[in-house]
């Protein structure tokens, strides 16, 4: 169920259609969740984009102004020609598809974790309104999202909760979210005034995406 529901999430912010969206978002996962896993986590990606001579771009989408382009050559250039063949034969896409799914959606994702800049850190504001928006639009219920985090045995406890009047079982929602994104406190990088480093936000969004991808 996170998968569906972080899929969801990323197919549309790369502008799939919503008939499509599970299947697309199915694919947008499998391809970052398998470049997540052999770099380590979210944090080695980022560092990987660094080392790889794409500082720039990279700041760009921590920044508040517009996005630079990554491009799909870029992306075998930064992580290697058997690393991108491995993430597209375990997502199950040829090799070009993983590339662009990539050049897509990693400047989104780290541009939507930081929403204000290096001042602002890391905030998960934005992905936990994407995320409500998709349990509205699809009809992501507690039970779901209990059902995605905790397995089976709380299947009872999502139904009671279900039975909630709207605005307690919203709050729930949120509670729920909340656990979902390992954000029961703010992260480090939001909680200070002084520009974080590359690496310290590195740090951060991989502590608030990890767990989709473990």
């Amino acid at each position: 169920m996170l998968d569906k529901i972080i899929g969801s999430v990323l197919s549309n912010m790369l502008g799939g259609a919503s008939q499509s969206s599970n299947a697309s978002g199915s694919i947008v996962t499998d391809v970052l969740g398998s470049l997540v896993r052999q770099q380590g986590g979210m944090d080695g990606v980022i560092n990987q984009i660094q080392k790889g001579g794409l500082g720039d771009l990279l700041n760009s989408w921590i920044g508040t102004e517009k996005n630079q382009p990554m491009h799909a050559n870029q992306v075998n250039e930064v992580f290697g020609d058997d690393t991108i063949s491995n993430v597209a034969q375990q997502a199950g896409v040829d090799k070009s598809q993983a590339q662009d799914i990539l050049s897509q959606v990693l400047p989104q994702v780290i541009d939507m974790l930081t929403p204000n800049g290096r001042e602002g850190g890391v905030t998960t504001d934005r992905l936990q309104q994407h995320v409500e928006r998709q349990q509205q639009d699809n009809g992501f219920g507690l039970d779901d999202l209990l059902g995605g985090l905790f397995g089976g045995s709380q299947a009872q406890q999502a139904q009671q909760s279900s039975q909630q009047p709207q605005s307690s079982q919203q709050a729930s929602i949120q509670d729920v979210l909340g656990q979902i994104l390992g954000q029961q406190q703010p992260t480090r990088t939001s909680q200070t005034s002084a520009p974080s480093s590359n690496d310290e936000l590195a740090q951060d969004i991989g502590a608030v995406l990890n767990n989709f991808f473990k």
